[in-house]
């Protein structure tokens, strides 16, 4: 992907059985200057927001016993009207919600949310996995309504500061940070790239997250089972690797995408729409982390979308 310029640089890592190989190559930007690519450099996470922040906050509350998933939306969010809504249903993205906001990037961050409260559910309830940030924005403001803090600040005190990661925030330093795309003249560098998160700031539950290769390392450890630093018991961690949808519809775990081995054994996977994926499989004791910038200078960059299925897919068939 490098040589080819479909992306300026990459930092990953293979996690097996205890030991980990990690790599970086290329340029952290080539433009509107070329520079070199720092192994400790931080990326915007875009999506992995969603299981290494708001997900595993929900997984906390539910090990303590003070949430079990089945609790209706409209409990926590009487704004949201369809009270068939259940957490389950948007930590799966079988929710049905519609996704599609008229004039989205106009409005401010109250609008923005009463909105989304307000979006309609559709015939996809419970029918169809339709991936969505809707679902973990909404996820966001129950967690909101529990602790009586934006979810952000909330992932900071019970996921990233008691699991000691010193590089993962929501604030970065500018320098420490990949710069990703364009956007009305400016390059985004240590700035969120989802519109969404720009928008609704400390109070997004699906984007926002910056950590680096280290820190994703060590987490990731945490879902093998190699170390503590999840906020959770191994129980829970090992039951994320089982399918929490129905039959008829595409495999899910608690926030988590699934993918299937050789044995046909549940892989954790999930992705970020600015370049970044992960990869776990606890049966195996392997994992694969990959960290790019794939939207930088330009989020039209499809090439790279084939190409992550081909590494995917080559990390499944190698996976042995």
């Amino acid at each position: 992907m490098v040589t080819e310029r479909i992306v300026p640089g990459v930092n990953y890592a293979f996690l097996k059985n205890g030991q980990v190989f990690r790599s970086t190559i290329g340029f952290s930007e080539i433009y509107p200057e070329t520079q070199q690519l720092s192994p400790s450099a931080l990326y915007d996470l875009a999506s992995l927001t969603k299981v290494i922040g708001t997900t595993n906050v929900l997984l906390k509350l539910y090990q303590k016993g003070e949430l079990n998933f089945s609790e209706p939306l409209h409990d926590f969010l009487p704004e949201f009207k369809d009270e068939r809504v259940r957490l389950f249903h948007l930590l799966t993205h079988t929710s049905g919600i519609r996704g599609w906001i008229e004039n989205r990037d106009q409005l401010g961050p109250e609008e923005l949310l009463d909105a989304i409260l307000h979006l309609p559910v559709t015939d996809e309830f419970e029918t169809k996995m339709r991936y969505a940030d809707t679902n973990f924005i909404l996820l966001g403001l129950v967690i909101e309504k529990i602790y009586g803090q934006p979810v952000q600040d909330v992932i900071m005190n019970e996921v990233v500061k008691p699991a000691g990661l010193k590089n993962t925030t929501f604030a970065p330093q500018v320098a420490d940070c990949v710069p990703t795309a364009v956007v009305n003249g400016q390059l985004l560098q240590g700035i969120v790239h989802d519109p969404k998160a720009r928008v609704l700031g400390a109070r997004c539950g699906s984007a926002g997250l910056f950590s680096n290769l280290d820190d994703l390392i060590n987490l990731v450890q945490g879902y093998l089972g190699q170390n503590d630093c999840l906020p959770f018991s191994q129980d829970l961690t090992a039951d994320l690797f089982a399918i929490k949808t129905n039959r008829n519809v595409h495999a899910r775990s608690w926030g988590w995408d699934l993918v299937f081995g050789d044995l046909k054994q549940a892989v954790l996977y999930h992705t970020g729409f600015t370049g970044t994926f992960i990869v776990i499989d606890r049966f195996r004791q392997s994992a694969m982390i990959v960290l790019t910038n794939r939207i930088h200078p330009t989020g039209h960059n499809q090439i790279f979308l084939t190409m992550r299925q081909r590494i995917v897919d080559s990390f499944l068939a190698e996976n042995k």
